[in-house]
């Protein structure tokens, strides 16, 4: 118990001082009557000094006080949109594997019906994605471009040189950044 008396924190050393201050105020009243008018005033003036500058420090502390809260607040707010979009990411991550199998699945089903069926599911899955930020990188006849892009492949082309050819996975923006590069196969020529 001893040592939690021991340790004093900032708040109780202040309140110690503040008290230390009005004690030692109260042992120096100004008796008006003893003093002459230029002792009185000076004596005042000297109040009125520690005053205003025990004013100008609290007022400074206060306005500390204030803008660490405020960075606080911001970055707060700032790592909780990070959070939110990770999360998102995260989870759209997980949705495209989805959207590659109805891509897979749609060369293989021969069922009208089943193939209207699943792009209905694909087109309400890529509108919900949309929603949250997600937009398909569109590669094939674009120039190869290494930050949006893997190549996998390269096939001979002259005509078709540093284009894509072939889009083997789509890739993803997601509000902007890239989610998954798009694999893709990239004509060459010698």
């Amino acid at each position: 118990m001893k040592k939690k008396d021991e340790q004093q924190t900032p708040q109780n050393e202040q309140e110690e001082l503040l008290q230390e201050d009005a004690d030692t105020q109260a042992e120096q009243e100004l008796d008006r009557e003893q003093m002459s008018d230029e002792e009185y005033i000076s004596a005042l003036e000297l109040r009125l000094g520690k005053a205003l500058s025990e004013a100008e420090s609290c007022k400074a502390v206060a306005q500390r006080i204030q803008a660490d809260f405020d960075n606080y607040r911001k970055r707060n707010n700032s790592m909780a949109e990070e959070m939110k979009a990770l999360g998102q990411s995260i989870v759209i991550e997980k949705l495209l594997s989805v959207l590659d199998n109805c891509d897979l699945a749609r060369k293989y089903v021969q069922d009208e019906a089943a193939l209207t069926g699943f792009n209905m599911m694909e087109g309400q899955l890529l509108t919900a994605l949309t929603g949250f930020g997600l937009e398909a990188i569109e590669s094939v006849g674009k120039p190869f471009d290494a930050k949006l892009m893997n190549a996998v492949e390269r096939v001979r082309d002259e005509q078709n040189a540093g284009l894509v050819t072939e889009e083997l996975q789509k890739g993803y923006l997601l509000g902007g950044k890239l989610l998954r590069p798009a694999s893709v196969k990239v004509a060459y020529w010698d």
